[in-house]
């Protein structure tokens, strides 16, 4: 369930036709976690906050109150945000 950026505690840095993003966004939707979802394709600033946060350029990542996950596991996702 996608909400607007100020209702949501989690961004989802993603790509376009990934099939690990779409199955991140599968994740928080069958848990019901609200989320921001940036594209980093197709907003550098997108990409450029999330190369900041994890130095890195793999997706998706998980951000919540300044922490992330990148490419974590559904063991690693519920213990970050359920």
């Amino acid at each position: 369930m996608k909400d607007s950026p100020k209702d949501t505690a989690v961004t989802l840095y993603v790509v376009a036709d990934c099939p690990l993003c779409a199955g991140a966004r599968e994740w928080l939707e069958a848990h019901q976690v609200s989320y921001e979802e940036r594209d980093v394709t197709a907003h550098f600033g997108a990409l450029r906050d999330m190369y900041r946060l994890t130095k890195q350029r793999l997706v998706p990542v998980f951000e919540r109150r300044k922490e992330a996950l990148v490419r974590p596991t559904a063991t690693q996702l519920t213990e970050f945000l359920l």
